[in-house]
């Protein structure tokens, strides 16, 4: 038998290991890596063969419900958040500005950010509010038990509401004695709230407390007359009890009798504490009593005065347009002077100040829109 098959037969084991003698070498320096991955493997493995959720954390994460016991619980993002104190953080709580004890018009520059409006033409429009400016404000009246040296103005004030708003909810009037351990209606806006009768409609309840008809059909939830029920209680925003009111009569000049310039073309609109902080559509707060002239800070026409309704919180208000295109507003009034469509001279008397819309106490809004505001800073107007 030939030699020759056994020959070829050497020469292929010996061509096949010298093809494998490379891939060995190379497992050899790296079996360190090999063997992690094959615990990994074995891990792996194990927990599959012994059924164990691998995703568990993140299902947990994730998952808004799981069973505790007999009790189902609802997992929240509420129950995420951490104060600084380590306690929950209330994020609603969080943006309502605090009472102090004296008028801090702070607290109305965030309220009014907060239903911040925009001009569109000669009104207002807000934006994303889909039609609804109450949208997410609490609806219904609450019950408030006085405490020792509580006084009207001073509960008011720490609800963010007008004493009016306070003084007629309860069918008290200004001056009237209130003591400890005595239970308020506290209203959730400023307004009135009644009880509707049977003859009553949206357009006759708007019409005998000064309201407007689309703004207590978006904050009570009503579109219809035939949903109004006799009996149950709705609220008029920024509305007014009827009564047989003599109005004072208007004491003020007509024009200021001192206007110290700001910058080259406005001067100051009223006088009292100027607050200083740009809010809303640059617009700063000047505080004083309720009463207090104020004057147009440019000559122009008054393009809105609207002396009904809540007005995105802007209450009784008038927009002058000057002749540079730019807009002044000047917001919460007790009383309206100058009509719509009237030309106005620099330094005329247009409005008494007031508190009316979302305020907390009397004062000017005082905006400028399309130049900057020169009340921006704190100071005091003499």
């Amino acid at each position: 038998m030939s030699d020759k098959p056994i020959k070829i037969l050497f020469r292929l084991i010996r061509s096949i290991l010298v093809i494998l003698k490379k891939p060995l070498q190379y497992l050899a320096c790296h079996k360190r890596c090999l063997a992690v991955a094959a615990v990994i493997l074995i891990v792996f493995a194990t927990l599959n063969y012994l059924n164990l959720p691998v995703k568990a954390s993140k299902e947990t994460m994730s998952s808004k419900w799981w069973q505790a016991g007999n009790e189902l619980i609802e997992e929240t993002a509420g129950n995420l958040s951490v104060g600084i104190a380590g306690g929950a953080l209330n994020l609603t709580a969080s943006a309502i500005p605090a009472a102090e004890a004296s008028v801090d018009f702070s607290a109305d520059d965030e309220l009014e950010n907060q239903s911040l409006a925009i001009m569109d033409g000669s009104g207002l429009l807000a934006p994303g509010m889909s039609g609804n400016a109450f949208l997410g404000m609490q609806k219904e009246a609450s019950i408030y038990v006085v405490a020792q040296g509580d006084s009207p103005f001073s509960i008011a004030l720490k609800f963010g509401i007008n004493t009016d708003t306070l003084l007629a909810a309860n069918n008290l009037r200004d001056g009237d004695y209130i003591k400890p351990g005595q239970q308020l209606l506290i209203l959730p806006i400023n307004g009135v709230r009644v009880k509707i009768g049977a003859k009553d409609t949206i357009a006759s309840l708007a019409k005998k407390y000064k309201g407007k008809e689309d703004e207590i059909k978006a904050f009570n939830g009503i579109y219809e007359d035939g949903k109004l029920a006799a009996g149950n209680y709705i609220i008029i925003p920024d509305g007014e009890m009827p009564a047989v009111i003599i109005k004072p009569k208007i004491t003020a000049p007509k024009y200021a009798n001192t206007s110290p310039s700001l910058g080259n073309w406005l001067i100051l609109p009223t006088s009292g504490r100027d607050w200083g902080r740009i809010h809303g559509q640059n617009g700063v707060d000047v505080a004083n009593a309720c009463g207090t002239p104020v004057y147009a800070a440019a000559a122009g026409t008054v393009i809105l005065s609207d002396g009904i309704g809540w007005n995105f919180g802007y209450g009784k208000y008038i927009m002058i347009k000057h002749q540079n295109g730019v807009v002044t507003v000047y917001g919460h009034a007790s009383r309206l002077i100058a009509g719509q469509g009237e030309q106005v001279d620099q330094g005329q008397l247009i409005m008494l100040m007031g508190t009316t819309g979302r305020s907390t106490g009397c004062h000017l809004h005082f905006e400028v829109r399309g130049a900057k505001n020169p009340l921006a800073g704190s100071k005091t107007i003499k």
